[in-house]
């Protein structure tokens, strides 16, 4: 049994105005290190992000989760296969299906994962893409044609490129082209721009300086419109970029500027065509001696209500490794004529990230971050909802509940399948498998997560329900690669 820990950090509900406002802050875990990456708000007002989590094998599987508009977990799944395995970016479609992308080690190398789902988690179709080397992808976009375009890198010749592949609506590659000049080059975001055009953001090593912002503009077919690279000589990135209604263009990473070694929060504005126009660098390093440097960076980069709103992860000398942040800006990005807002963070028991953020149907923001609120092997999605004011009180750690999450296991070419019937049954059911495995354990549950049966089971087993109340139960079989589960449902 896999349980789901959840925690309620803070909730606060209020409908003031035209719309109801919802606030919450909640840290949701298996407790088996799990990481947020992406977060989009659904057409039913409730929100899914996508991640990664250990799985039983000790590797990693991509792991999407559904809440309500409250915060209240609703359902999650996982993907993957023998290796390790994780999820980079999620879009809601217009069936309510979602669209995810990240990569997979099911092949021995690493692959560009893509999953097409629908409104339940459940898989359509996967891609894998690359070639013979290490491919990912860290972002994705629907087109006009009903597919998709996505961003990440691809291994060639021994070395990293940004890579961009089009997909059809059924997942068939149209095209795939790769960027960024003779050396290392990264796609971190990819961005449909008003004009239909994609606009890219990551970094490559190609044009001096060492590592540099990188930023790429395309047309519908890959075609080259401009690329720039930014940055001082050290280590620059690019995480987010961001359209204005002026058609200027918004991103954010981190620097290192001399003299100071560690990274630094970087949003800079470039004009439609990728000239720089303006830049704010946060720095942070101690006042006293000896001078600590601390690593910070923008996630992310969202305009909301003309201002823009700028987050990540910063440090406070040794005592706190790192807090969630957000700034806020006019679209004039100089400081401190441009900067609205207070600096905000959340003060936790460990190390937080906030990896994304959406603007809400309300006029708030959702961000997705992952929280090490115990130790760094057991980190947790960790979920934060601003209403339109965009101000939240003080969290404090108030409660643990527990929440059985009976996860939907999609192995990559599965080497076992269950099945359950009658389903529904009265007084037993079978349970078979399509081969005969020695020494497979397995163990039915009450949908609260009470253990009612555990046996091992070779391949065909009978299980008497006689003597059990009516309900959904959820029968769980682990192999050496897999984990399978099925419900069975007992009427009286």
């Amino acid at each position: 049994m896999k349980n789901f820990i959840f925690f309620p950090i803070f909730l606060l509900m209020c409908a003031e105005g035209l719309f109801s406002q919802h606030t919450f802050e909640y840290a949701y875990s298996t407790g088996r290190n799990d990481q947020a990456r992406a977060v989009t708000q659904c057409k039913d007002n409730g929100y899914a992000v996508i991640g990664s989590t250990v799985n039983y094998s000790a590797s990693t599987d991509v792991y999407v989760m559904k809440t309500d508009a409250n915060g209240t977990f609703l359902w999650a799944k996982r993907f993957g296969g023998l290796g390790l395995d994780g999820g980079e970016d999620i879009i809601e479609l217009s069936d309510s299906g979602f669209g995810l992308v990240g990569y997979t080690q099911s092949n021995g190398s690493y692959d560009l994962l893509f999953i097409r789902t629908n409104a339940q988690g459940d898989t359509l179709f996967t891609k894998q893409i690359g070639g013979a080397d290490w491919d990912f992808g860290y972002s994705l976009q629907p087109t006009s044609d009903r597919g998709f375009i996505l961003a990440g890198s691809s291994v060639v010749s021994g070395k990293s490129k940004a890579y961009l592949v089009k997909l059809d609506s059924v997942g068939t590659i149209r095209w795939e082209k790769t960027f960024g000049g003779s050396q290392e080059s990264v796609f971190e975001d990819i961005l449909i721009l008003s004009s239909g055009d994609y606009l890219m953001a990551g970094y490559s090593t190609s044009y001096g300086n060492g590592k540099q912002a990188y930023l790429a503009k395309t047309d519908t077919s890959g075609s080259i419109i401009w690329q720039a690279n930014f940055g001082n000589p050290g280590e620059d990135f690019a995480k987010s970029i961001a359209e204005l209604s002026s058609g200027e263009i918004v991103f954010s990473g981190a620097t290192n500027t001399v003299p100071y070694p560690d990274l630094d929060g970087w949003a800079v504005k470039l004009s439609s065509s990728g000239t720089l126009l303006q830049q704010e660098i946060v720095y942070d390093f101690t006042a006293t001696t000896p001078v600590v440097q601390n690593n910070d960076w923008n996630q992310f980069v969202i305009v909301r209500n003309d201002t823009l709103l700028v987050g990540g992860t910063r440090s406070y000398e040794s005592s706190e490794e790192g807090n969630v942040f957000l700034y806020r800006y006019t679209q004039n990005l100089s400081f401190p004529s441009g900067f609205i807002s207070d600096f905000q963070k959340f003060i936790s028991r460990g190390k937080d990230i906030a990896y994304d953020a959406k603007v809400t149907s309300d006029k708030g923001v959702i961000i997705a971050c992952t929280g090490e609120f115990f130790d760094t092997s057991q980190a947790s999605i960790y979920l934060i909802k601003l209403d339109s004011t965009l101000n939240w009180p003080l969290p404090f750690f108030n409660s643990i509940s527990f929440q059985n999450d009976y996860t939907s296991v999609t192995e990559i070419s599965p080497a076992v399948s269950l099945n359950i019937f009658p389903n529904p049954t009265t007084e037993e059911f079978t349970v078979s498998l399509n081969e005969s495995l020695s020494n497979l354990e397995m163990s039915i549950f009450t949908k609260e997560g009470k253990l009612v049966y555990n046996e091992k089971i070779n391949k065909v087993t009978k299980i008497n329900t006689t003597n059990w109340d009516s309900g959904i139960y959820v029968v769980r079989i682990q192999t050496d690669h897999q984990l399978i589960s099925k419900k069975i449902v007992v009427t009286k």
